[in-house]
């Protein structure tokens, strides 16, 4: 059974809206994180590294969560799907708060790596999946299911 063969529901739209956002971001999330362990390994040396790589973990780990996020919730209705996302939203801006308060004043690692690569990984993450959604051919509206 092909796209075109099932119903339009708004489940489905979520649904090919994550596969496109995750598509389009994927690539260059890791790219990014890996450019930033490089960079961050060179200049910083081994604190560098272990920056960078907890900023990438959380950059990459939180893009990936909200795509899942979108996914497990797609079936839900419109206004919970966006509760879900801004509790979603929330949720990592405690996580982040959490790693930044436990990490604070560690010599093990570079903060500057870690804010660095976590600042560049996020941006071009969120940057490619708002692209994504812009171009996508999910964006459409559902009729109602009734007699009009």
């Amino acid at each position: 059974m092909s796209d075109a063969d099932k119903a339009v529901t708004h489940e489905l739209t979520v649904q090919r809206l994550a596969g496109e956002m995750f598509r389009a971001a994927a690539w260059a999330a890791l790219g990014t994180f890996a450019v930033g362990v490089v960079v961050s390994t060179v200049i910083w040396g081994t604190a560098g590294l272990f920056g960078s790589l907890i900023g990438g973990v959380i950059a990459v780990g939180s893009s990936f969560a909200t795509l899942l996020l979108m996914r497990k919730t797609a079936a839900l209705d419109p206004m919970f799907v966006m509760i879900a996302a801004l509790g979603g939203f929330m949720g990592k801006l405690i996580a982040l708060l959490g790693v930044v308060i436990l990490l604070q004043g560690q010599t093990w690692l570079e903060p500057k790596a870690l804010g660095i690569t976590l600042a560049a990984t996020a941006v071009v993450t969120s940057f490619l999946e708002a692209r994504a959604s812009r171009h996508s051919r999910s964006q459409m509206v559902v009729p109602a299911s009734g007699d009009a």
